[in-house]
């Protein structure tokens, strides 16, 4: 049976489909898929073109070449040098610039020469313009046109003939006529090309703006939505705060009337039910705002004192020497206290591994009456840390959670070049005032 979920199989195409097919994979073979492959197809056409003057030569001519054959070959090898630059202009733009004027000079020194020679300078002289930085591409083109005029005069005092070739446009062979006619040959395409070169960076500029832009919009939607969850986080605390309070007096009324009165302490069980329902339901109204990850998605298990063993392994693996002392009678911590302690050390871990490698770490958790006591001290640094430490280091963040827990953080450094960090959390929480 066949598949449904298959694609149907492309018709055959027609003729016409076949040979554009042929065309593309003759240009992929070439590399015109690419700029630098493109440029190779535009310079083996134009030596093909050269080359092809020569049957239509021998036909007009009756079978004749309008020179000698070793005058046409050099004509024609001096073509395809210049034509040649074309294809390696992005890879080295001053380089084919500068073969290309050599060549343009030698077709001058020639009997005959192909009139299409100088297309290679033209070509370069733009590439040079969009590629190079502006004073570079100036300068180079400046050299260009100097060397392009000094070749052509040389020639015509020697003999040679330079309005056979592209880029002294035809002129007579005077030194005014040649310098103009050099400058205008790098300089009519080195201008377009330094305008495009400003488009194309106007338009990057343009287009690095939208992205900055649509990041800063997407930061300010983030922080707009972060707020909302934060007021809607209080709102859930208000809520929960001033409805339990509600159902502790009611139950309190209920009991007190649960002999004297039954009738008027189930009203009030009612109106406690009502009033749980009613907190219920808020609850969850605000609990799923506050919702940020997919519904099935299992959240981890939370951080806990007692996986401070794991948390101390994991960092003796990175090469960390690191004790653990534990006194006292462990106790039931609340969930926030328990996962504050744990974050605790953790931090402070990362930062002696951080602030201080190679010293040695010593992690005591002291359980008292009425507390939880939790010091983690490193020494000196063994060797150079990677980064300069400073003065936080990186705590300041975990005052807030321990306030929080109704305890106290101290941390700042010891007398003999370590670093302390001390923690007190109440063992029975309260809210901070």
């Amino acid at each position: 049976m066949a598949d449904r979920h298959l694609p149907a199989a492309d018709p055959a195409p027609a003729r016409g489909e076949h040979e554009m097919t042929w065309w593309r994979r003759s240009l992929a073979r070439l590399g015109g898929h690419t700029p630098t492959g493109r440029d190779t197809v535009v310079a083996v056409t134009l030596a093909v073109l050269g080359l092809g003057r020569i049957p239509l030569a021998l036909l007009l001519n009756d079978g004749r070449l309008p020179s000698s054959g070793a005058v046409v070959a050099l004509a024609t090898l001096v073509s395809t040098v210049d034509f040649a630059t074309i294809a390696v202009r992005r890879r080295a733009p001053r380089a084919a610039l500068a073969v290309a004027v050599l060549a343009v000079l030698a077709a001058t020194a020639l009997p005959a020469a192909y009139p299409l020679t100088g297309i290679g300078t033209l070509v370069c002289a733009y590439t040079v313009a969009t590629m190079l930085p502006r004073r570079p591409a100036i300068s180079t083109l400046a050299a260009a046109a100097a060397g392009h005029a000094a070749g052509g005069i040389v020639s015509v005092a020697l003999g040679g003939r330079v309005d056979l070739v592209a880029t002294f446009w035809a002129t007579d062979g005077g030194p005014v006529n040649l310098v103009l006619a050099s400058v205008g040959t790098v300089a009519i395409p080195g201008l377009i090309g330094l305008y495009v070169r400003t488009n194309r960076a106007y338009a990057a500029e343009l287009a690095a703006r939208v992205t900055r832009l649509e990041a800063e919009r997407e930061l300010r939607e983030s922080a707009a939505a972060a707020e909302e969850r934060a007021r809607i986080a209080r709102e859930l605390h208000d809520v929960a705060a001033h409805d339990l309070s509600a159902i502790v007096v009611q139950a309190g009324a209920a009991d007190r009337l649960l002999d004297r009165d039954p009738d008027q302490a189930r009203e009030a069980l009612r109106s406690i039910r009502a009033q749980g329902r009613h907190t219920l339901a808020a609850m969850r109204e605000l609990v799923g705002v506050l919702r940020t990850r997919p519904e099935d998605e299992v959240p981890a298990p939370q951080p806990s004192l007692s996986m401070v063993d794991d948390l101390v392994a994991t960092a003796r693996d990175t090469g960390m020497a690191v004790t653990v002392h534990a006194t006292g009678t462990p106790a039931a911590l609340s969930p926030a206290t328990d996962v504050a302690a744990y974050r605790l050390v953790q931090e402070a871990l990362s930062n002696a591994r951080q602030h201080a490698p190679g010293a040695r770490v010593d992690v005591r958790v002291d359980y008292r009456a009425a507390d939880l006591t939790l010091t983690v001290h490193n020494g000196p640094a063994g060797r150079r840390p990677p980064v300069a430490a400073d003065g936080g280091y990186g705590l300041l963040g975990m005052r807030e959670r321990i306030r929080y827990c109704g305890g106290d953080l101290c941390v700042g450094p010891t007398g003999s070049g370590g670093w302390r960090v001390v923690a007190r959390l109440p063992l029975a929480h309260r809210e901070p005032a």
